[in-house]
């Protein structure tokens, strides 16, 4: 089998779904953080729905219903949101690194803001969509599923790892390193271009305006900070570490974007078994 963990890169911002494994008794991970992709991950559903928070991605999930596999592309809310899932179905995902957009030449990332699609009518070969669709509804494995995957992502993908000096991976490293804590002015000054040619840039790269993008890895830091800090939290520390102002602005954008206080959000991960659900393989 090939190694697609080749390059893994643990200091960038793994993004988080936390209420994706409250939906099931077992949730399993597997971290890529190459190929353009952070990690994947398999779970049955449990409920027919899971809490869904901003993370600035494109998800793809699989899952077999009535005897077919069925797929979907979803990208990044703005704001606590939710997703159906179908009872008792196992479902197979890709979360991609923030500002990739694996169906580019079909859609928009903009597009895809608040919205999904059915993944399959995006494959227009009819031949790489059966195939596609077949070996993954043959896959038993996590791990078979992944290389099915992977087989069909890396033939439709001229360049699936990116240039290392391009602007967009430039852009990206720099804000998920610093956890979303800077301003435009601060990359306008590490790139040496104009805030205004970077507003446009990242708006086509990453579906959405820096303010956004900034917000949004931000807000993904803290839910990594507090999650790191499951058993231990304090609010203090963990706002300040994301980069807030302090405290009382930690908590109202905490609010904004996920629905609940940190405390509670902590509280309803705690109660409901995260910490026992998830599994994370190497």
């Amino acid at each position: 089998m090939r190694n697609y963990n080749a390059g893994l890169n643990i200091n960038e911002l793994n993004p988080k779904q936390p209420e994706f494994v409250l939906a099931t008794s077992a949730y399993s991970k597997k971290c890529l953080m190459n190929y353009k992709i952070s990690h994947f991950y398999t779970f049955t559903a449990e409920a027919d729905k899971m809490g869904v928070i901003p993370d600035a991605c494109i998800d793809i999930l699989f899952w077999k219903k009535d005897d077919k596999m069925k797929a979907k592309i979803a990208g990044t809310f703005l704001q606590k949101g939710e997703a159906p899932t179908d009872l008792e179905c196992e479902y197979f995902g890709v979360r991609f690194l923030p500002g990739i957009n694996p169906v580019n030449d079909i859609v928009k990332l903009s597009e895809l803001v608040n919205h999904e699609e059915d993944f399959e009518d995006i494959i227009t070969n009819d031949d790489d969509k059966e195939g596609l669709m077949e070996r993954m509804y043959f896959a038993g494995s996590f791990d078979e599923k992944i290389q099915a995957f992977m087989n069909y992502y890396v033939k439709q993908n001229d360049n699936p790892i990116e240039d290392e000096d391009s602007l967009k991976r430039v852009l990206r490293n720099v804000i998920l390193t610093s956890g979303g804590n800077l301003k435009l002015a601060n990359l306008s000054a590490f790139t040496g271009y104009s805030e205004r040619y970077l507003n446009q840039k990242i708006h086509e790269g990453f579906g959405m305006n820096p303010k956004n993008l900034i917000r949004l890895i931000r807000f993904q830091k803290s839910v990594s900070n507090l999650i790191n800090s499951i058993h231990c939290i304090n609010c203090t520390d963990t706002a300040l570490a994301a980069g807030y102002y302090d405290q009382s602005h930690f908590i109202k954008e905490f609010m904004n974007l996920s629905g609940l206080t940190p405390t509670g959000y902590i509280k309803n991960l705690l109660d409901n078994g995260y910490d026992k659900k998830l599994h994370v393989i190497a």
